[in-house]
């Protein structure tokens, strides 16, 4: 009876700790200056070391990236920002100029 009852008590406490468990958020940023496979993995492996970011897909043909965040660790404008600093356009943030001087020739703007 010990043993049953520790039982429905270690039960009743894992159901608790999952029911607080916060949800992912995914949200789709558009990255109109994002123009190759190489800006691709290039924003992938950036934000890869973001805290709170748990995937990132760029879809460069549709110039949007996906992201799935925790809320509690970061926010839509950190990772905007996070975007910026590796070299690229995140919605109304421009690039860092800093980050675009030093990215491929491939993946800056096209010259008019």
């Amino acid at each position: 009876m010990k043993k049953f009852l520790i039982f429905i008590a270690v039960l009743l406490i894992s159901v608790g700790l999952k029911a607080q468990a916060k949800k992912p958020i995914t949200v789709k940023i558009n990255t109109p200056t994002v123009q190759c496979e190489k800006c691709k993995n290039r924003i992938e492996e950036y934000l890869e070391y973001e805290e709170g970011i748990t995937k990132v897909t760029v879809d460069y043909k549709q110039k949007k990236t996906t992201v799935t965040y925790f809320a509690d660790r970061t926010n839509l404008e950190n990772i905007k920002a996070a975007i910026a600093n590796t070299g690229y356009d995140a919605e109304e943030i421009k690039a860092a100029v800093d980050a675009y001087d030093k990215l491929p020739k491939c993946c800056k703007k096209p010259t008019k």
